[in-house]
Formats: C-alpha cells, sequence, structure tokens
C-alpha cells in the first residue's frame, strides 16, 4: 500500500473517489480535505494506492488534530486521522484498516496521541477502529464520537 501526494497526474482520481450512495453522507467531500491540506501544512491528504489495482481505491487525510470545524486551534501533542475513504467498488477488502495503521505509523512519531472521528452512522468505522484499539473519549465538533487510540495497533 501507498499513500501518494496529489499531484497535476493523479488530481482527477481526488473526485473519482466515491464512498458509495448512504456513505457520501458520513464524510466531507474530497475536496473539501485536499483545500485544508494546502492551506494548512500540518494535515496530509493522500491517494490511497495497492499494487493489485490499477487506480486508487481510497482517500486519506491526516495530521494534526484540531479544537473545532474552522481548523483554527490546534489541540498540542494530538494528531488525527481526519478523513478516509475507500471506493465503493473497493470496499471490504482491508484497504480502509491498512490505510488507517499507514496514517497511524506516520502520526505516531510526531504526536503522543492519535485520535479518530465517525459519523454514528457509519456501524464498520466503528467496528474497524474499536479492533485497532480505539476508545471513545467524547465528541468531535459535528457531535460525531471521537475515539483516541489507547494501544498500539495490531
Amino acid at each position: 500500500m501507498r499513500l501518494v501526494e496529489v499531484d497535476d497526474d493523479n488530481r482527477r482520481w481526488v473526485d473519482e473517489v466515491f464512498a458509495g450512495d448512504e456513505a457520501q453522507y458520513w464524510v466531507h467531500y474530497n475536496r473539501y480535505w485536499v483545500q485544508n491540506a494546502r492551506t494548512h501544512p500540518d494535515i496530509a491528504f493522500r491517494l490511497i494506492e495497492v499494487d493489485e489495482v490499477d487506480r486508487p481505491v481510497g482517500v486519506i487525510a491526516y495530521g494534526q488534530h484540531y479544537q473545532g470545524e474552522a481548523l483554527t486551534r490546534p489541540v498540542p501533542g494530538a494528531g488525527e486521522v481526519i478523513h478516509t475513504v475507500i471506493d465503493v467498488a473497493y470496499q471490504r477488502r482491508g484497504y480502509g484498516k491498512r490505510a488507517t495503521l499507514e496514517a497511524i505509523a506516520r502520526l505516531r512519531p510526531r504526536y503522543e496521541r492519535v485520535l479518530i472521528a465517525y459519523n454514528p452512522a457509519n456501524e464498520p468505522a466503528r467496528r474497524l477502529y474499536e479492533s485497532l484499539g480505539f476508545q471513545r473519549v467524547g465528541t468531535n465538533y459535528d457531535g460525531d464520537p471521537l475515539l483516541e487510540l489507547r494501544n498500539q495497533p495490531g
């Protein structure tokens, strides 16, 4: 698995990655996080590529955790897996788990805590994050469950 920076050659895939008819309402648009990554150097937005597929299977954003949606109040020592979308055609193959683990590995050296949030209607996300050792610590600025990684992921 590779988390690949968006550039002029692969930018078209940002809009091609689609969460699915229902799941699209659980996440911000991919372009929203591309823009935030441009204006916040402490946030990375990446395409998710795997050898067995000839196009990106998803997108992921990770970096500094912020107190609110305006992204003006960073929380010291806290990183976040902010946005993960696996294209509907490639879901249920473990790519979301692998990408989340890779983002955590990239956050760990820089941040003491790793957080993640999910839409409460997204039951597969809850199960995945809990299986990785995340535990609920409250809610985020949208009122969605906010989880913190308490154990090293396996």
